[in-house]
């Protein structure tokens, strides 16, 4: 008889919100248009994310996130900030917006700081996205050798959720209108 042990996996998570798009577009509009980014060195990954006041409409995409993961999982996750790990909510929850040709590097989430702390799940939200601007690629290994990607299609209310740890891109936007983002860090409770 053989036993079946599983070392590794990787998932995700993606599905559709019934929140009011437009309204959390021009939230993040004026702060992109007001320059507040978090960080002013341009060769700062941070300095692609805009920061966005944490309204109501924000609250329940936030909430109704956390739930799904529950229900998938069974175990509960807040964002970031809400632990202590910072004052700046910001650092738990931000906004991304493409103009033409732009794109995200390959990155994750975590540190080794971090990561007993809180970024554990991320998330990605996406709030506008015309044709041809761009999608989500995350990479990963099958074994030591190979690194394999596969893209989730960005699309107007549409959600991923991942382990922080899983390095991912966003493809170039090739529209000439931009493509919004929020972006988010939970932490297991």
């Amino acid at each position: 008889m053989a036993e079946k042990v599983t070392l590794f996996t990787r998932e995700f998570l993606t599905g559709y919100l019934d929140v009011n798009l437009s309204e959390i577009e021009l939230l993040v509009m004026d702060s992109y248009n007001n320059k507040r980014f978090m960080s002013s060195y341009e060769d700062s990954i941070r300095a692609e994310d805009v920061r966005v006041s944490y309204t109501r409409e924000l609250q329940r995409v936030v909430k109704t996130l956390e739930s799904v993961w529950q229900k998938e999982y069974g175990t509960e996750i807040e964002l970031c900030w809400q632990v202590g790990s910072t004052d700046d909510p910001n650092s738990a929850i931000w906004a991304v917006v493409h103009g033409h040709n732009q794109s995200t590097n390959l990155h994750s989430h975590e540190t080794s700081d971090n990561y007993k702390g809180g970024a554990h799940v991320s998330a990605a939200f996406w709030v506008k996205v015309p044709p041809d601007s761009g999608d989500l690629v995350f990479q990963y290994n099958t074994n030591p050798y190979i690194i394999e990607q596969t893209t989730v299609k960005a699309e107007a209310g549409k959600f991923a959720m991942f382990d922080s740890t899983l390095p991912h891109f966003v493809t170039r936007n090739l529209s000439d209108d931009y493509r919004i983002v929020i972006s988010m860090n939970f932490r297991v409770k």
